[in-house]
Formats: structure tokens, C-alpha cells, sequence
């Protein structure tokens, strides 16, 4: 059963839809982040999928405090994060729509610059940076976009396609669609990594690109967010991120253009690689039974010849392709690295802080 507080107020030209689930302690910050900064023409959208912890009612109190229209709250029976995206963008009034994540926060000052610039320009899509954050107020900074002009109206080409692709960081949040834009590629129900799934496609879909260099968004890092759980099911999500991709660029392109086919193939061997990487942090997995679905999936998303991405790994990034190319071939090593690091983690462990205190005296 759904339970929506709103009202048919229009005028609104940002949504913020901001899903939470299991995160009570965070709530508070993610509120006060947006009301201390938001206008009347700015919508904050909460999305309680189904949470048990307690959010239910803080949420109550807060909307007894809370008496605009444009704060709206949305209780739901679970159905994960996409679906509760999807929700948020379905009862928005908003001419954009901005994802915030229930552990995360916008950062002081800078909605309003947000706005102002949606107004002056009126981009089909607005790109901002983010800094990684964690709880004892510490941040890190490591975002932003090297190929796209800021501060500048652009006009969709390929190569903007390319930069976003070439950033590895495609979270939607950093990026403000025009609600009929989104609307064009929900969420993928049931997936984890629906990022990758989607802003590719959502960014080709756009006539107009600004690119504002603010870090807009303080991207908490917890333990046992889903980013940090390395689950069969959250490892083999993103190892598929973007067969999907690649189906739903070559009905658009036929031919995908070359800057493309290489970009989101480089993108698609990282994710082979960060899969790779998951399933070795966890001792409970098969290796032996993911890595024939890693192989797999792997194939059905790549686009160019290897022989022409490991001339570009070599050159750019050779210790990716190093690793590549050591667990794509070897199966059985894969299984036996996997094996002796749980078996002597320990050493492995000790090993890796004395490599880290080498590293940092250099």
C-alpha cells in the first residue's frame, strides 16, 4: 500500500526524489541539506521503501515541522532502490529530476547555483561533480569530468557519450535530467549497479549538456551500503551492466561510432575486472562457478576487438590489463588466488599494509 502526502501545486522545477531504506540515522542529514537551501520552486520527494527501522515515523514528525507542499513523503512497500526511483519520478511535478540517495547529503550552497543555472540554460541534462564523504567529516575529491567543456551550453555529440564513459563514475545523482528524458529509461527493477544500465542511455538521449564543476553531492561511504556488499547477485549485476547497453545503442546507431564502441568497451573491461576483484573479497563465492557467467557476460557487452583495447591498456593502464588478461585465461588460477587469500589472509593482510607503507614513503 502506498501512502502519498502532496498536493497538484505546479511550478516546481527541480524534484529531488531521495529513496530510503534502513537508513533512519542518515535521514536527518539528507533533510537539512535540501530545506536549508531549497526554494519554492524546488521539491523534495521521500521515497520510504518499505523501511522498518523507524523511518516511517521519523519521517511523520518531520512533516508535522515540515509544512510545505514541496516537502512530499511517499511510503511504499519494498521493492529496492530502482523501484523506488521510479515511483519518486512518477508522482514528481518537477521540470528535473535530481536522485539523492538516503545516505547522502547535498553540500552547503549550492542548490540555488544549480537552479540558476538550469534557468539561464535549460539543458536537457546538468553534470555536477561529487566528493566522497565519510562520517568523521572527512571528504575526498576525484570526479570530475577531464573532456567536457565546463560552464558551457554544449550540444550533444558522441564524444560527450565517450567522457562520460571515460569518468567510470556514471552515477545517475551527479546527473540532472529533464523529467521527460528519464522517463524515456527507468530504473531497472530488481538490479544493483542500475546506474550503469541507464545514464549512458539516459545522456544519449539528450540534445543539450551543461557541465557545472561544483561538488554537489557529499557521497557517503559506509560498510554496508550496496556499493560495499560483495554479493554473488550485486558482482554478477555488475559484471552484466551493460549487455543491456550495447543491445539498446546498436538498435539506435546501427553502427555505434568507433569513439563509442571503444569507450564503453573500456568501461566494460574495468567492470570485468572490479568483478573479478568482488568475488576474491569474499571468501564464501565460487570462483570456478562465476567465472564462466564473468566470461560471459563480459563478450555479450564488448564491442571492439581485444587486440585493440590491449594496445590502449598497455599504454594507458597496463596493470588493469595485466589483470584482465590473468583471470579472463585462467580460470583455475583465478580459483587458486582466491583460495590461498582466504587460506592465509592473515599474511595477505599484513603484506598488503606493509605494501601500503612502502607506497606511501615514496
Amino acid at each position: 500500500m502506498n501512502n502519498i502526502v502532496t498536493n497538484n501545486k505546479e511550478n516546481i522545477l527541480i524534484s529531488i526524489v531521495a529513496p530510503v531504506f534502513g537508513v533512519v540515522e542518515y535521514i536527518d542529514d539528507l533533510i537539512k541539506s535540501v530545506t536549508t537551501q531549497w526554494s519554492t520552486d524546488i521539491e523534495l520527494i521521500i521515497v520510504n521503501d518499505g523501511s522498518t527501522d523507524g523511518t516511517k515515523s521519523l519521517l511523520e514528525s518531520y512533516k508535522k515541522r515540515i509544512t510545505s507542499d514541496n516537502f512530499v513523503i511517499a511510503n511504499k512497500t519494498n521493492g529496492g532502490l530502482s523501484d523506488a526511483r521510479n515511483f519518486g519520478v512518477s508522482i514528481s511535478r518537477g521540470k528535473y529530476i535530481m536522485f539523492l540517495d538516503g545516505d547522502d547529503l547535498l553540500s552547503k550552497n549550492t542548490l540555488q547555483l544549480i537552479k540558476y543555472c538550469l534557468l539561464e540554460n535549460n539543458p536537457d541534462c546538468l553534470i555536477t561533480d561529487f566528493s566522497y564523504y565519510w562520517d568523521d567529516g572527512g571528504t575526498y575529491t576525484n570526479c570530475s569530468y577531464k573532456y567536457i567543456k565546463p560552464r558551457t551550453l554544449l550540444k550533444y555529440d558522441s564524444d560527450i557519450l565517450k567522457a562520460v564513459y571515460d569518468t567510470r563514475q556514471v552515477y545517475i545523482w551527479r546527473h540532472i535530467f529533464k523529467k521527460e528524458i528519464i522517463q524515456q529509461y527507468p530504473q531497472p527493477v530488481g538490479r544493483n549497479y542500475e546506474d550503469i544500465n541507464t545514464t549512458p542511455l539516459l545522456i544519449n538521449k539528450c540534445n543539450t549538456i551543461y557541465y557545472l564543476p561544483i561538488k554537489a553531492i557529499l557521497y557517503r561511504q559506509r560498510d554496508n551500503s550496496i556499493m560495499k556488499i560483495k554479493s554473488e547477485k550485486n558482482i554478477l549485476d555488475l559484471s552484466s551492466g551493460l549487455i543491456a547497453v550495447k543491445k539498446e545503442l546498436e538498435d539506435l546507431y546501427g553502427k555505434i561510432p568507433d569513439n563509442i564502441a571503444i569507450a564503453h568497451s573500456i568501461f566494460n573491461l574495468y567492470l570485468f575486472t572490479w568483478s573479478c576483484g568482488d568475488t576474491l573479497s569474499n571468501r564464501d563465492l565460487d570462483p570456478l562457478k562465476l567465472h564462466p557467467l564473468f566470461v560471459e557476460n563480459f563478450n555479450k557487452a564488448n564491442i571492439v576487438d581485444l587486440k585493440v583495447l590491449k594496445k590502449i591498456f598497455l599504454k594507458e593502464d597496463k596493470k588493469t590489463w595485466n589483470k584482465f588478461q590473468l583471470f579472463f585465461y585462467n580460470p583455475n588460477l583465478f580459483a587458486k588466488v582466491h583460495k590461498t587469500k582466504h587460506k592465509y589472509y592473515k599474511l595477505y593482510n599484513l603484506l598488503n599494509k606493509i605494501r601500503k607503507k612502502i607506497y606511501d614513503n615514496i
